[in-house]
C-alpha cells in the first residue's frame, strides 16, 4: 500500500468515528482529496524564497521567519519540521467549519490557483453582494523558478451558506491557473514583501490597507517601511496605489513608490498606524490602526466614507473626543492587540473585535460603541487546542448566534473557516471576570482529532 493510499484509510477509519465539528461535504471532499495523486510538487522547503525573476512579486527576498513567526530559524517554513501541518477537529463551543486553502481544501486552490501555501484570509463585505477575501504570502510549486511565491492574493466568494464552508468563485489570474499578487512588491532591496492588513468596500470601489515589510524580526515582530491604501473599481482585478495615503513605519523612506507621494508634501511618521481594521458606521468608516507586529495597542481613527482617500479628512478618538492629531489618539483596546478585526454582530447587539492576545489565544471584546469602552476579553479558542493558531477576521455575512471566522496555523500555513457558538456570550455574563477563562481548562473546549495534511 503506497503512503497515500495509508493516508486515506487511516483518515477513513478515524471518520467513521470521529465527533467531528467539520461538515460532512468538508470531509468528503477532504477524504477524496487525501485518496487522490497530486499534480504539484511539495510545498517549498524554504522561505522566503532565493530565486529571482517570475511574474507578480516573485524576487530574490532576505532572511526572517515570516509573519507568523513561530519559528526562531530564519529559514524553517511549516514543512521544513517534517510535518504538513493538519486540520484541527473540536469539540465545543468553537469548531472548526472546513480547510479553506491548501490540500485536501474542498475550494480545490491548489489545482485552480496554484496555492498549496497561504495565510490571514481578511474578510469583507464588498457591497457588491461579494464577500473579498485577501489573503498573505503564498506560495504554489515549488518545482518551478521562484516557486509561485506571491505576496499577496484576492479571492472572491458569494457563499452565504457558511454552514457547510465557504466555497471561493474566483480570483484575480496571472496565467490559467495561477492566482496573481495584486500588490507586488518592488523587487528593492529593504522590501521583503507586501501584506495586506485590511479591506472595505464604498460605493463599488474596494479599497486595501497594506504594509511594505522591510524585515522579519524576532517571533511576531516585523518592521515596516510605511502602510498605505490601495483601490480597485473592478471588483478587484486591479489595484493602484492611492497617492498620498502613506504612513511611514520605522524602515527606509526610500522604499516608498513614487506614485504615493505627493510633490512638495512630507510623508507623515506614523510607525503605531501600520495595521488596520476596518468598520463601517453611520457614513464613516472607522480605522482601527495598530503598530506592526504582534505587541501593539489599538487606536483609532474615523473618516467620512467619500474621503477615505484624504488623510486630512480623519480624525482620531482621544478618550473623549474625535480630535485632528494622530498623536492624540488614545488607546481603545490594549496591547497587545495582534491582526484585529472589527464588526457589528446583530445577535449580541453589540460591535465585537476579534485577535490574538498574549498567549495566542483567539479572543473576542464586545462594546456598544465603535469607541468602547470595549468590555473584558473572552477567549473562543485556546493555545492549548492550537498552539500555532494566529489571525481571527470575522466573515461579515455570519448570521444568527453563530460567528463564522478564519484562522491560519503556521504548521498547516494555510487559512481554516471557524464557528463560534455565540449562545451565552452576552456582555453581562462575564463582564465582572477579572481574567479571562481557558475553555480547555474548564473542559469546555477540546481538541479531538488531528486530521493529517498530505506532504
Amino acid at each position: 500500500m503506497t503512503r497515500t493510499a495509508r493516508q486515506s484509510s487511516r483518515f477513513a477509519r478515524r471518520r467513521a468515528g470521529l465527533v467531528s465539528s467539520l461538515t460532512a461535504a468538508s470531509l468528503a471532499a477532504g477524504a477524496l482529496t487525501l485518496g487522490s495523486p497530486v499534480a504539484t510538487a511539495a510545498p517549498c522547503d524554504t522561505w522566503p524564497p532565493q530565486a529571482t525573476g517570475g511574474s507578480g512579486s516573485l524576487g530574490s527576498l532576505g532572511g526572517g521567519s515570516g509573519s507568523a513567526g513561530s519559528s526562531s530559524n530564519p529559514t524553517a517554513t511549516p514543512w521544513k519540521t517534517g510535518t504538513s501541518g493538519y486540520i484541527p477537529v473540536l469539540e465545543g463551543r468553537t469548531q472548526t467549519v472546513e480547510l479553506l486553502t491548501g490540500r485536501t481544501s474542498p475550494n480545490d486552490t491548489v489545482d485552480r490557483f496554484g496555492i498549496q501555501g497561504t495565510d490571514l484570509g481578511i474578510l469583507w463585505d464588498g457591497g457588491d453582494g461579494t464577500t473579498y477575501m485577501a489573503l498573505g504570502d503564498t506560495f504554489g510549486d515549488c518545482s518551478l523558478p521562484g516557486e509561485q511565491w506571491r505576496s499577496n492574493i484576492l479571492f472572491r466568494s458569494s457563499d452565504r451558506n457558511l454552514a457547510d464552508g465557504m466555497r471561493i468563485v474566483d480570483a484575480p489570474m496571472e496565467s490559467p491557473g495561477v492566482a496573481k499578487s495584486i500588490l507586488p512588491r518592488s523587487n528593492k532591496p529593504g522590501e521583503t514583501t507586501v501584506i495586506p492588513t485590511a479591506g472595505v468596500g464604498i460605493g463599488g470601489t474596494q479599497y486595501l490597507r497594506y504594509m511594505s515589510v522591510a524585515t522579519w524580526g524576532e517571533p511576531g515582530e516585523w518592521v515596516t517601511n510605511y502602510s498605505a491604501l490601495a483601490k480597485s473599481t473592478d471588483r478587484g482585478e486591479n489595484w493602484t496605489p492611492v497617492q498620498g495615503t502613506v504612513r511611514l513605519g520605522t524602515g527606509s523612506e526610500a522604499l516608498v513608490p513614487e506614485e504615493l507621494t505627493v510633490d512638495g508634501e512630507d510623508l507623515p511618521s506614523q510607525p503605531q498606524a501600520q495595521m488596520s481594521a476596518f468598520l463601517k458606521v453611520g457614513g464613516y468608516v472607522y480605522e482601527y490602526q495598530t503598530p506592526s507586529g504582534r505587541s501593539g495597542q489599538a487606536v483609532l481613527a474615523r473618516v467620512p466614507e467619500a474621503q477615505i482617500e484624504n488623510p486630512d479628512a480623519y480624525v482620531y478618538w482621544d478618550g473623549a473626543d474625535w480630535v485632528a492629531d494622530p498623536d492624540a489618539a488614545a488607546r481603545v483596546i490594549p496591547a497587545p492587540v495582534s491582526e484585529l478585526s472589527v464588526d457589528w454582530n446583530d445577535y449580541l447587539g453589540k460591535y465585537i473585535a476579534l485577535y490574538t492576545d498574549a498567549r495566542n489565544n483567539i479572543v473576542m471584546r464586545q462594546a456598544a460603541k465603535p469607541e468602547g469602552p470595549w468590555g473584558q476579553l473572552r477567549i473562543l479558542l485556546s493555545h492549548q487546542a492550537i498552539p500555532t493558531m494566529y489571525g481571527a477576521y470575522i466573515h461579515p455575512w455570519s448570521s444568527d448566534s453563530t460567528l463564522y471566522y478564519t484562522m491560519s496555523t503556521w504548521d498547516a500555513y494555510n487559512v481554516f473557516l471557524m464557528k463560534t457558538d455565540l449562545t451565552g456570550l452576552a456582555e453581562s455574563a462575564f463582564a465582572r471576570s477579572s481574567a479571562p477563562a481557558d475553555p480547555v481548562d474548564t473542559g469546555e473546549q477540546k481538541l479531538v482529532e488531528r486530521i493529517p495534511i498530505p506532504e
